[in-house]
């Protein structure tokens, strides 16, 4: 003999039909919404300049949020290979190169340099990053120090420019993740 347990006693009937609705409902309920994808703008709060000369000397130069930007300091009549780096280094124990997503996102990006009062020209090294439509991006430069000079060196990190041609930073439109004026000696 076999016994059956019943929510209903007395009406089977409904038994078979109310388990297909409930399992129904759940299903329906139970879809997967598809995440929303969150871009986050980057924290970037250290920045580094590395300057090689011609004797192929490696000096780094790093800015710290909270700090003061350092001087670079140039020799007259040199020419430099020049590179930006941007990082992450709210937590010190996992710093995070920024650099990699500017790269990454090369259309999207752009570092604009002016320089003031010093007696400097900075072009795009012929290794620098292109973005899709053949642009370098500036982060790597090379830079040729003429006569003695002291000056600043506005540093932008141009986020979705405009434009990646002109002679101020208002000329390229976007917004600015960075803007540092690093000091700058040429003796």
């Amino acid at each position: 003999m076999k016994t059956v347990i019943s929510l209903f006693p007395g009406h089977g009937f409904w038994h078979k039909p109310l388990f297909v609705l409930t399992a129904l409902l759940l299903f329906v309920q139970c879809k997967k919404d598809t995440p929303e994808e969150i871009n986050e703008e980057e924290v970037i709060n250290r920045v580094t300049i590395t300057l090689i000369n011609s004797r192929n000397t490696p000096v780094v130069y790093t800015w710290n949020e909270g700090e003061t930007i350092p001087t670079l300091s140039l020799t007259a009549d040199e020419v430099y290979q020049a590179s930006i780096a941007f990082f992450d280094a709210s937590d010190p124990a996992e710093v995070e190169n920024i650099t990699e997503e500017v790269v990454e996102e090369a259309d999207e990006h752009y570092v604009f340099f002016e320089v003031v009062s010093a007696n400097l020209t900075i072009v795009s090294a012929g290794n620098d990053t292109v973005d899709s439509e053949g642009v370098s991006i500036n982060v790597s430069t090379q830079w040729t120090a003429g006569a003695a000079s002291s000056g600043v060196i506005r540093t932008y990190l141009v986020h979705e420019p405009t434009t990646k041609s002109g002679s101020t930073r208002n000329d390229l439109g976007g917004s600015s993740d960075v803007e540092l004026d690093f000091p700058v000696e040429i003796q």
